[in-house]
């Protein structure tokens, strides 16, 4: 821990420097953060639990720039940041599960400013590289990961407090999960809960923040049509790529100008069901068993064209008959394409295990 300590004042005292050297309005508003995250893998499965012997720890820098705000959305989400972390994370067992290199864009949501004090939000998604996977002779223990290059996704709550002009101090928890999105086997994927310390350097002076007389929100109710498909690999080992495709109707009132809360059903077509079925499954299989139906709640969060939604689904009529998941979970990226066309990125996700990645389009019925 003093070896992170120490690199964390080296990178901190270095774009210090930098700042000193020479200003420029590029680094108006830009920070750079290192930190410490000690933690735990969080249980999943029997069979992978035991597999964890040891703690889980990382070490994160960031660079991010706060916005003084181009248009209203910026004063409405009270002039958030924007950046790229780069992270290395140990996965609680050296020689089996190894450890993880990850870079990923985040958006910070400063929740609440009290004098020195700060309440942020984060969130990320990107790329991760472990240096060990699973291997049928070599690492057959491994089940947790399949590939060398997995999704990541970071979600973190973080308390900052203003220690000096440019310096900060905070600390917070952390999220993160790590997995290929069901693209390779086995994919169990790994969940750490972390808790973060450490600094933050503004390497140039504050902006004056934009302010911006906003019209009074008209609260409509929006119909959606949404198309996804991807690909994934079954949980038996076949070494099989298969088809996956949705289709979901969404109905959201908005009432609210940036938040809001939907209902909708949805019909999943699964082409691993049958090997899935065959090897987790309690009954015999039958073509049907490839469509599942389920209906689901929605938060979406909506900055100007670009949104994030989780929707929380409930399986009925037909349901899951290969794992006897009873609920279903989806996080979803949004951008507006024009009034009613939209594209989307979402992940399809068991409680905490991430079946597969879709990519999406979508139609706005009523906008």
């Amino acid at each position: 821990m003093s070896r992170c300590l120490q690199l964390i004042l080296v990178i901190l005292l270095g774009a210090s420097s930098l700042s000193l050297q020479g200003q420029s309005s590029f680094f108006n508003d830009f920070y750079v953060k290192a930190a410490y995250h000690p933690g735990y893998v969080m249980p999943e499965y029997s069979m992978f639990n035991y597999l964890v012997n040891d703690y889980a720890r990382g070490f994160t820098v960031t660079a991010s720039k706060r916005t003084p705000g181009k248009n209203y959305w910026a004063q409405l989400y009270n002039y958030p940041e924007y950046g790229v972390a780069i992270q290395y994370a140990t996965l609680g067992n050296d020689d089996v599960l190894g450890h993880e290199w990850s870079i990923f864009p985040y958006f910070n949501v400063h929740i609440s400013e009290v004098g020195k004090f700060s309440l942020i939000n984060q969130a990320g998604l990107g790329v991760g590289f472990a240096n060990k996977k699973y291997d049928q002779e070599t690492n057959f223990y491994n089940v947790a990961v399949g590939t060398t290059m997995n999704v990541h996704f970071n979600f973190e709550l973080n308390l900052q407090y203003q220690a000096l002009k440019r310096w900060y101090a905070y600390t917070g928890i952390a999220f993160d999960h790590f997995s290929n999105g069901n693209l390779g086997e086995p994919n169990l994927g790994i969940n750490s809960m972390t808790f973060n310390a450490g600094l933050r350097y503004r390497l140039g002076p504050e902006s004056n923040r934009q302010q911006f007389d906003v019209e009074p929100h008209k609260a409509s109710t929006r119909m959606s049509l949404v198309l996804s498909a991807g690909s994934k690999h079954a949980r038996a080992l076949k070494g099989k790529t298969y088809l996956v495709t949705a289709l979901s109707y969404e109905l959201k009132p908005k009432w609210w100008r940036v938040f809001y809360p939907g209902i909708g059903v949805d019909v999943f077509y699964d082409r691993a069901t049958r090997d899935e079925q065959s090897v987790f499954g309690d009954e015999p299989y039958a073509t049907i068993d490839d469509f599942k139906t389920g209906f689901h709640f929605t938060q979406e969060l909506v900055y100007n064209k670009f949104s994030v939604a989780l929707q929380e689904g409930f399986y009925f009529i037909l349901t899951d008959k290969a794992f006897g998941h009873s609920t279903y979970h989806r996080f979803i990226i949004r951008h507006q394409i024009g009034n009613r066309l939209f594209v989307q990125l979402s992940m399809k996700a068991h409680v905490v295990v991430l079946d597969y990645l879709e990519l999406g389009i979508g139609y706005h019925i009523k906008p």
